[in-house]
């Protein structure tokens, strides 16, 4: 140290081999000054206490609640924001893409070839020009990278978005004209996938697939023939069909201008130089099947009002007439499209480089086969036949013929829907809504991913996007649509 004079050596350093003191002059052993010692320690009033203030008050630091950190800005941010936003801009119609590959597998091999205009390109056209779709875009990218890299931070940051989309697509109801526009629609459709993935509330998807159907109806179905407004059309019509069965009203592809819509847009794309033969019949069996299945929740709500008709005796007979024409139709059409799909099977297995040696065909024809887009909508198909089946049976039961008579003013025990069926979201499940039943728990583990959820609901024209839950017991005072009155009485149907 300067100003301490140098003596013959450290004692204690040279024999002992421990510390060296501030006041001790410099060390024969290492040749250095006081705390440049490797030995040395400094005094007892220039310790760090840190640790001892840290321990002290580590009792003080768990009760206090711990606030969440913010990630620092880039350089970028700080910077040139600007060239931040442009870039995530660039970025979302690329993150849409990879959503729509994930979640859609099937319903992209069915409408690859019937969609002129698809998302991702007019995502990349039109982005950065209508706040509310660029918000409602960006808030389904992130909840679907969120769920994907399972980021909290992500998912926290969909929903801020999911707000703001909300309050902007609010401003656009006061203006008639936006109202009936593309990007109205489009934000629809973005918000109730987003309400699929996240699921917040029982069913939300619908509440906006509600919405989306009220926006359709309004512009009318010759404003969905070309462009992006066809692409609308096919990418989100199985999800209206959902949203019919599980509101419990009309779907209006059922109305005959949507009909003749559906024929139109099916002759269309049948006529385009890119199918080939056999997805031309694809599309040809699969939207005639669809135009039967967009009927049967139009039959549902008017079974449901039979007991406001004029003559219900007369009502229920051509109710019944109805539905069984139907379920024929739906059955013929099914038959056609299985045999179609299995000589389509056999064709191209017998012409590949295994079997190159022509075999005779093996019946019988089998109910599975390798199209999965095309076994997607032979299963939608089945699931309305049953439901088809329900709603026949129950018109030809005693239980309607003794409720003819009564009178909705005098019957003070008739509930909201007299049919002996409902339908549960297969996505979201209101918890205690099956009392003294294990149907809701076991439905409840079995909930499928968002991802899965929303391929089968697209490829299947709506029928598996909920459970039919029918009533085990027949009598008149045990039929109930929002609850039960006893354990046991709703059961899931074992046939789907």
């Amino acid at each position: 140290m300067v100003g301490v004079p140098k003596s013959k050596g450290c004692q204690t350093c040279l024999q002992r081999r421990v510390k060296c003191d501030l006041l001790r002059p410099e060390c024969t052993q290492c040749t250095r000054y006081g705390a440049d010692c490797p030995g040395y320690t400094r005094p007892h009033k220039f310790m760090d206490e840190g640790p001892q203030l840290r321990q002290r008050f580590k009792k003080k630091q768990s009760q206090s609640t711990p606030t969440p950190t913010q990630p620092p800005d880039s350089i970028d941010e700080r910077i040139l924001p600007s060239l931040v936003a442009q870039s995530m801009g660039k970025q979302q119609p690329v993150v849409f893409g990879s959503f729509v590959l994930t979640a859609f597998t099937r319903w992209f091999g069915l409408n690859r070839y019937r969609v002129h205009v698809p998302w991702t390109e007019y995502i990349a056209q039109h982005g950065g020009q209508s706040p509310a779709f660029d918000a409602a875009i960006f808030c389904l990218n992130a909840i679907f990278m969120g769920q994907k890299h399972s980021n909290t931070m992500l998912k926290r940051s969909s929903r801020e978005v999911y707000s703001n989309a909300l309050r902007l697509f609010g401003g656009r109801i006061r203006n008639a004209d936006a109202m009936k526009s593309t990007e109205s629609v489009s934000i629809t459709i973005a918000l109730s996938l987003f309400e699929a993935y996240s699921r917040t509330n029982p069913d939300s998807w619908a509440h906006h697939a509600a919405g989306t159907a009220l926006l359709m109806e309004h512009r009318g179905p010759k404003a969905h023939l070309t462009g992006f407004d066809r692409c609308l059309y096919l990418s989100f019509r199985s999800f209206l069909v959902a949203e019919a069965f599980v509101s419990g009203k009309r779907c209006i592809f059922e109305l005959p201008e949507w009909q003749q819509h559906i024929d139109q847009v099916r002759m269309e794309d049948m006529a385009s130089p890119r199918v080939d033969g056999p997805i031309a019949l694809f599309i040809d069996l699969q939207d005639r099947i669809f135009k039967e299945v967009v009927k049967v929740p139009g039959l549902l709500v008017q079974a449901r009002q039979l007991h406001t008709t004029d003559d219900p005796p007369q009502t229920r007979r051509a109710l019944s007439a109805q539905v069984l024409h139907s379920s024929q139709s739906l059955y013929t059409l099914s038959a056609h499209l299985r045999l179609a799909a299995a000589v389509q099977s056999y064709q191209w297995c017998n012409g590949g480089a295994i079997n190159k040696k022509k075999m005779p065909f093996i019946g019988p024809i089998p109910s599975t086969f390798p199209q999965e887009f095309a076994n997607s909508v032979l299963r939608g198909a089945d699931h309305c036949l049953f439901i088809l089946h329900l709603l026949h049976d129950y018109l030809e039961s005693d239980e309607v013929s003794a409720n003819q008579g009564r009178s909705i003013e005098n019957d003070d025990t008739q509930l909201a829907d007299p049919l002996p069926f409902r339908f549960v979201s297969k996505l979201n499940v209101e918890k205690g809504g099956i009392d003294g039943s294990d149907v809701n728990s076991q439905i409840e583990d079995d909930l499928p991913s968002p991802d899965k959820w929303l391929d089968v609901v697209a490829a299947s024209m709506g029928l598996e996007a909920f459970d039919v839950i029918t009533c085990a017991t027949g009598s008149p005072d045990s039929v109930c649509s929002g609850h039960l009155r006893k354990p046991g009485e709703w059961i899931t149907a074992a046939s789907l």
